[in-house]
């Protein structure tokens, strides 16, 4: 499996795409606090946003990327194709729209398969991120 490079988000397209996928509140406040906040996991969002745990956040975030790569297809579909390279069972993963899934220094995803953290932990991608604004 060939792992291809990140497809970087060009700011303006997502900002109008966002705009024009007419989501909900609660999807507009999920994507503002991954933005904001930078790193995550999902029992963070859910404690910090006060969600209800059914259905899993992350399989929400998924319904918002699909909804906003709508409006940006080109990209979306370079995003998909990058996730599937990254994924050791080449599964695309929408959410990779707007973050990934983290390593440590030693590049081990810090997940509970691989030994090295309690929950997945993920980041916003460097161009969406808006804490330091």
């Amino acid at each position: 499996m060939k792992i291809i490079q990140r497809p970087i988000t060009p700011l303006e397209e997502f900002e109008k795409a966002l705009e024009l996928a007419e989501l909900s509140e609660s999807d507009k406040e999920l994507i503002e606090y991954i933005r904001y906040k930078g790193v995550f996991s999902q029992p963070t969002i859910v404690k910090e946003l006060r969600l209800k745990t059914k259905p899993p956040v992350l399989s929400t975030l998924c319904v918002v990327c699909r909804k906003i790569g709508k409006y940006m297809p080109d990209h979306f579909g370079l995003v998909r194709e990058w996730s599937k390279s990254i994924n050791e069972h080449g599964v695309k993963w929408d959410g990779d729209l707007v973050c990934s899934a983290t390593k440590n220094i030693d590049g081990i995803l810090l997940t509970p398969e691989a030994g090295t953290a309690l929950y997945d932990i993920l980041a916003v991608h460097k161009e969406l991120f808006s804490g330091l604004n």
